[in-house]
């Protein structure tokens, strides 16, 4: 039976991201380039067969792939592994599975926890386990999903007057509907014929690569902001607590140490 772990958030021996993230690919010697791309399952299932082998069907798991159908199926094997353990978490699978960093990053924060108290340090080889599958989110022969604006026509790509659009990644938010409008008048804008056509076809092109770069420079600017935010709250939450330890003291036990302490908190510059 698997040990159980309770995660709050709140202690102080929590990973960062970039911690948990190189984690993860150097157990399962995977590629994962953001925390967001464990949406797929596919990580956690593996991760399970290491712990508990046998506990779930492995060569049933999509390793490779960008449909949220088959992150969904994913989790919920591994939310059954759980199950069968008697592990008591809940796997928010419908959040996860939209692939959203903060659902994501809290999660894995507590399976790491939940790994350590139960890996009894056993050999594995977790290229051979997959069959030498690629791990990461989407195919070999796909982008990652700020680039996949730009793709060529595939399976489960739909496909309108101006020709193939671009799936929308999961977790996409209304945000990204300028985007995708966008898209729509470049395409446009290469259709015709002739070497008009070709003119405008080319410079349709270039203007889906600069979407296409501005995308992924977006979402990394988004993740290092998400990081600064949890920085500066866990910082802050420190100092409220160095604060009250402080000011509960008796007025007669206060020492240089604590008023310097004080002074440099309340300092206006």
């Amino acid at each position: 039976m698997a040990v159980n772990v309770h995660f709050t958030g709140q202690t102080t021996e929590n990973l960062s991201r970039i911690e948990l993230l190189a984690w993860v690919n150097r157990t399962l010697l995977a590629e994962f380039k953001k925390v967001e791309e464990l949406c797929t399952g596919a990580a956690y299932c593996q991760l399970m067969d290491i712990l508990f082998p046998g506990c779930l069907q492995l060569k049933r798991v999509k390793f490779c792939t960008n449909v949220e159908h088959d992150f969904l199926n994913n989790l919920r094997m591994f939310q059954n592994a759980l199950v069968h353990l008697k592990v008591s978490k809940a796997v928010p699978i419908e959040r996860l599975a939209k692939g959203r960093f903060q659902d994501n990053f809290e999660f894995l924060q507590w399976f790491k926890k939940f790994f350590d108290a139960n890996y009894d340090g056993k050999e594995y080889d977790p290229k051979g386990a997959r069959n030498n599958a690629p791990m990461g989110y989407g195919t070999p022969s796909t982008l990652r999903p700020s680039q996949r604006m730009n793709t060529v026509p595939s399976a489960g790509a739909t496909t309108g007057p101006a020709g193939p659009r671009p799936l929308k990644r999961a977790g996409d938010t209304n945000g990204s509907t300028p985007r995708l409008h966008l898209m729509d008048k470049v395409e446009a804008a290469a259709e015709g014929d002739g070497s008009d056509g070709e003119l405008r076809a080319g410079r349709g092109e270039k203007q889906l690569d600069r979407i296409s770069s501005l995308s992924e420079q977006i979402d990394d600017l988004v993740i290092k902001i998400q990081g600064v935010e949890m920085s500066r709250e866990y910082y802050y939450n420190k100092l409220v607590l160095i604060e009250n330890f402080i000011n509960e003291q008796p007025e007669e036990t206060h020492d240089a140490l604590c008023e310097k302490v004080k002074e440099i908190m309340y300092a206006a510059e």
